[in-house]
């Protein structure tokens, strides 16, 4: 080819490829989703309120396909709007979906917070796997379709309106639940073996309360039209068919509830103690090694008071490292107070140790009566 038509050739090919390109944006640009970004929370709230509609018959799936595409270019069509597909801000409105979904509960993800809801939906028809406390895209959709059933701003979140819909006071603060006549072992033993009976707990009857415990609770509270707070209070107990011990026994150590008895300043002081000793050990495990403080308080072998047991000379690591001075957790001051109302994993022992770390070749003579998480509790 002469270099004359070369020429000519070159600028209609840089033209050509120019134009293919722009083509390749504007298909690009053009293609049907939501403009605030297909993210799971936002497609599904768009399918959700197509689907309470009436024009999206496929599972809600938070996934953006053809069908979803269809749906929206109807429903765009039907309310005058411009029919290409992609959800802004008009068709948003329209749809009464406030993108973009964050979903959530206005105060605080926490457990109680989660069951609570997750209850109330079981109860009404609108989740089904499984009451844990735990908030995901299963919990978010419930709480979508349920918005959009009941012609609420479709937003996720479960704030004053929704909760109040749905029978609910939540509450800002971490809880876990509990038994008015005191978390001791034969209590709630009772509660879980009538939950189980009726099917509500799956779980090991094993005396210990816990997250599964406290969801149980607030699942059948909700299904039984009782207040759901996941608190075994006299309407539950009677509900469940069972007469509850009162007094806050220890269930086994013999010691008896002296929690009436503690100051705030000594509740700190064996929360820090849990949280620099067992931070990272299952809640039972937590619980033991303040229920151990409390066992040592009643002994004659040792100090008469929390702050005399904690820091006796080399009694725990946490002191001696410098631990015992970091901020505890909520669920540290949980197991100070679930200790300090009667509950004892231990049965009354008045050691423990990490058999992995343990250096004192005394403690090994101790007889171990359990072991929870890493710790041997010892008589």
């Amino acid at each position: 080819m002469t270099r004359t038509k070369l020429r000519t050739v070159i600028p209609i090919i840089v033209m050509l490829i120019l134009a293919a390109a722009s083509v390749m944006v504007f298909t690009d640009s053009a293609h049907a989703d939501v403009a605030y970004g297909n993210t799971y929370a936002n497609v599904a709230a768009v399918q959700t309120r197509l689907n309470t509609l009436g024009y999206y018959k496929m599972s809600i799936d938070g996934r953006w396909g053809s069908g979803t595409t269809a749906a929206v270019k109807k429903f765009q069509s039907d309310n005058g709007l411009k029919a290409d597909g992609i959800v802004g801000s008009g068709t948003a409105s329209k749809l009464r979906v406030k993108l973009p979904i964050t979903g959530g509960i206005s105060l605080g993800k926490t457990n109680a917070n989660v069951a609570a809801v997750q209850a109330r939906l079981t109860t009404l028809g609108y989740y089904s796997s499984g009451v844990d406390g735990t908030w995901g895209n299963g919990t978010l959709r419930a709480v979508l379709k349920y918005q959009s059933d009941r012609g609420m701003t479709v937003d996720g979140v479960v704030g004053s309106g929704t909760a109040g819909k749905l029978g609910l006071t939540l509450s800002s603060s971490s809880r876990s639940g509990g038994i008015n006549k005191g978390k001791t072992y034969e209590n709630v033993k009772a509660v879980q073996t009538a939950l189980r009976s009726a099917g509500y707990f799956k779980s090991t009857v094993d005396g210990v309360w816990g997250r599964r415990t406290m969801c149980a609770v607030m699942h059948f509270q909700s299904d039984c039209g009782l207040t759901v707070d996941g608190v075994v209070g006299s309407a539950t107990e009677r509900k469940l068919g069972i007469t509850l011990g009162s007094g806050g026994g220890s269930g086994g150590s013999g010691g008896g509830n002296i929690g009436s008895d503690v100051s705030d300043s000594d509740l700190n002081l064996l929360a820090r103690c849990v949280y620099g000793e067992s931070r990272g050990e299952p809640y039972n495990g937590q619980v033991a090694v303040a229920a151990v403080v409390l066992n040592r308080v009643r002994s004659s072998k040792f100090p008469n008071t929390i702050y005399g047991v904690i820091y006796q000379k080399n009694a725990f690591t946490a002191v001696n490292d410098g631990q015992i001075n970091l901020k505890p957790n909520q669920t540290a001051y949980n197991a100070a107070r679930d200790a300090l109302n009667g509950w004892d994993p231990t049965g009354g022992c008045l050691y423990y140790y990490n058999p992995a770390t343990a250096t004192s070749s005394w403690i090994w003579s101790l007889t171990v009566h359990i072991k929870i998480g890493r710790h041997n509790f010892a008589l």
